[in-house]
């Protein structure tokens, strides 16, 4: 077996282990995803509400009714503090908001690439999951059986008939600051470039990670619009699939904000978009 075959398989491996699902009582993952209406929704905004996190595709030969009864739950308990969140898995946005609309759904859907779903432990779809006011996972429901209206039900109006308690905020102890949250997801997106990168190499066509790494910078973005970092890192990523006009539009931005940024900079020059430092005022005798 050759290095690129172990490399390959090595990597695969990684993305292959099962992730664990949380448990009832614990913090449900924070994430900041896109939505088909192109708006960036994060969980940790919603705290306060009771918040119903639904895993689907349109593959699914069960998600379009647990999306059609969510639909009714939300018209029935929104008015006390109800949202829903239909996470659309590793499907295109036309795909998505085509299925919604079809199955007359009006709460947001968003797009994932696999990472929140890996993040909740989620290995089969669809993957109901019911989170409290304050963050913590009240309910599982996974598949889509007789049982599990009414059980869904039951279990979301006892999240909303629970006292609310202290409800973890912005100012909260425990509550990771947003410039760290920002710097995770460019760490993150890093990775991706560096396994999708690993693909190449070892001679396979790979979008996958790039496709990830795309949008971890975009949700640092979503909490960070000003780190230069993150819009150099999505230029790159924008490069590795080959989206020259968005990656030049990135690097940009960077060199709007930090105009001595020397790797936006030489990507420009890279990809042929002629560029000169501002002229710096001469100094006064």
């Amino acid at each position: 077996m050759g290095r690129s075959t172990l490399l390959l398989a090595a990597l695969l491996a990684v993305a292959a282990l099962p992730a664990q699902g949380l448990q009832k009582g614990e913090r449900a993952p924070e994430f900041t995803l896109p939505a088909t209406d192109g708006k960036m929704v994060s969980l940790d905004a919603l705290l306060g509400n009771v918040v119903l996190v639904s895993f689907w595709a349109s593959w699914g030969a069960q998600c379009g009714e647990e999306l059609k009864q969510l639909q009714a739950l939300s018209k029935e308990f929104g008015s006390k503090g109800l949202l829903v969140l239909g996470i659309n898995e590793r499907e295109d946005k036309t795909r998505a908001a085509d299925f919604a609309n079809r199955h007359g759904i009006t709460y947001q859907i968003l797009l994932d690439d696999g990472a929140v779903a890996r993040a909740f432990g989620v290995n089969g779809l669809p993957d109901l999951w019911v989170v409290d006011r304050k963050g913590l996972v009240r309910a599982r429901f996974v598949g889509y059986g007789p049982t599990v209206p009414k059980g869904v039900r039951d279990a979301a109006a006892a999240a909303l008939a629970a006292p609310a308690g202290a409800v973890r905020s912005a100012a909260a102890t425990d509550v990771v600051p947003t410039a760290l949250r920002a710097y995770a997801h460019l760490q993150m997106g890093a990775a991706h470039i560096n396994i999708g990168d690993a693909f190449v190499k070892a001679g396979y066509r790979e979008a996958g990670h790039f496709n990830e790494a795309l949008r971890e910078f975009r949700a640092g973005l979503a909490l960070d619009p000003n780190n230069v970092e993150l819009h150099v890192w999505l230029g790159l990523a924008l490069e590795r699939k080959n989206e020259r006009a968005a990656a030049i539009k990135e690097y940009q931005t960077a060199l709007g904000l930090e105009p001595t940024n020397a790797y936006a900079q030489g990507a420009l020059r890279r990809l042929g978009v002629p560029w000169e430092p501002e002229p710096q005022p001469e100094e006064e005798n």
